[in-house]
């Protein structure tokens, strides 16, 4: 399953877009005032795929060496009220089959940008997004990430704000987003209406209600879901807490003509622990949603990281908690990253329960001021109703060894290993990868305004 609010972890997005590219710097070089950072880097690689596919009878095995290019680039911008965001990255490789010779060609694009534009001094406000990212519609998992569907998603909103006191605030807003994409994925939009109303409770608390409305369209199946909630947070010196509690409303009318009804009580728990060298935080969600209503609702909080594919979702209840843990208290040369999930999901439309799985470790080890060793294990699961047994998981181990060269080139070994197990009606599946990769980056910094 894919984290649904996980803050995602430097190593992850460093292996999203290359593991192995090294955190270029280039103290000397200078940008506008205008732009905070702006980084990227581009990679040759060589690489040696290995796949062991079980028949139950036979096994199937298969070798393919190829060769790529990749490269990322990321960025913040800031001018005034104007902020910009965005962190992109793409490979390209071509493949050849050693059994019978067939030359192959395999790409993937992943990336987000974020415009918004808020001055505290004015009541108005708007924001623009773009979201490239890897999509599948199936419960099934498969051992290549690139292998699934690519949508384009653009969002765009605009609110306005109100004072009805020195400590309330009142928001209107509207937020609207559509899916671009091959087969079903070029057909989903929606629109969300909201009004927010928060008011200070102490100097660092604050309480308010969230109401909206949103409008969705997916394969010619139109739901409307109308949210209420009451919402508190709490800024303590340890850390945050927040609360929020209420309830949701759907209508699904079908091409047919049939409209059926659902709603569920949702509602939000988190508490965040920091401290100088350590993060730990837990979160619980309860929310009705589907996703196309998802397109409008609001955009990620965090930049820093894509997920490697999301789910398509008809409407459903979900229950999700989920569990992370930062640290640098390992040892002084060393980050450890700790996160799992789990969820329920009920769906509307056709009365099914499924349980997802998730779980994640991530450590970085700095060798020398030249070498750095960054490990990561993902697993992910499906079960049905039954949630105690899986019926669909995939492991996944990543071992990089990256070594400076000069000031912007470094050099990588990495060997990924992935391995799927089912119950369902297909095949177990092994690959492993051992790839080379040679990379320049850079990385500009400057003072914002």
């Amino acid at each position: 399953m894919e984290p649904m609010s996980v803050k995602l972890y430097p190593v992850l997005a460093l292996s999203l877009f290359g593991a192995g590219l090294w955190p270029f710097s280039a103290a000397g070089q200078g940008l506008s005032e205008n732009v905070t950072e702006i980084s990227g880097a581009a990679s040759v690689l060589t690489s040696m795929t290995h796949t062991r596919i079980d028949r139950g009878t036979t096994t199937d095995s298969s070798s393919e060496p190829s060769l790529g290019i990749s490269g990322n680039v990321g960025g913040q911008l800031q001018s005034g009220a104007n902020s910009l965001a965005l962190q992109y990255g793409g490979t390209f490789e071509t493949e050849r089959d050693l059994g019978d010779g067939e030359q192959t060609e395999s790409s993937s694009v992943v990336g987000l940008s974020r415009f918004s534009h808020f001055d505290p001094g004015s009541r108005f406000d708007f924001n623009l997004g773009h979201t490239v990212s890897s999509v599948r519609n199936d419960t099934g998992f498969v051992v290549n990430p690139s292998d699934y569907d690519t949508q384009n998603t653009l969002n765009a909103g605009a609110g306005i704000r109100f004072y009805p006191g020195d400590l309330s605030t009142l928001r209107f807003s509207g937020e609207a987003g559509k899916s671009f994409g091959s087969g079903d994925l070029n057909n989903r939009e929606s629109f969300t209406a909201a009004s927010e109303f928060f008011r200070r409770l102490s100097q660092r608390s604050s309480g308010g209600i969230n109401v909206s409305k949103s409008w969705s369209n997916d394969e010619d199946i139109d739901i409307t879901i109308d949210s209420a909630q009451l919402v508190y947070s709490n800024l303590l010196e340890n850390g945050s807490f927040r609360i929020g509690a209420g309830g949701s409303q759907a209508d699904t009318e079908y091409p047919d003509g049939l409209v059926t009804e659902s709603e569920a009580v949702t509602g939000f728990l988190g508490r965040t622990w920091l401290a100088p060298d350590w993060e730990t935080s837990v979160e619980y969600n309860r929310r009705l949603s589907d996703s196309a209503t998802d397109l409008s609702l609001e955009l990620p909080a965090d930049i820093e990281f894509i997920p490697d594919t999301i789910r398509i979702r008809d409407l459903v209840v979900s229950d999700s908690i989920l569990i992370s843990h930062n640290t640098s208290r390992v040892c002084s040369a060393c980050n450890l990253g700790l996160a799992a999930e789990a969820a329920l999901l009920e769906s509307e439309n056709t009365g099914s329960t499924t349980h997802e799985y998730f779980a994640e470790i991530d450590l970085d080890y700095q060798l020398t001021s030249l070498q750095r060793l960054a490990l990561a294990y993902r697993w992910q699961g499906d079960a049905g109703e039954d949630a105690g047994t899986v019926i669909d998981q995939i492991h996944r181990f990543n071992i990089s060894w990256i070594r400076q060269l000069a000031e912007e080139i470094s050099f990588s070994v990495e060997f990924d290993q992935a391995y799927l197990r089912s119950r369902l009606a297909r095949s177990d599946e092994e690959q492993f990868v051992l790839r080379l990769r040679l990379s320049k980056g850079f990385s500009l910094v400057g003072q914002p305004r």
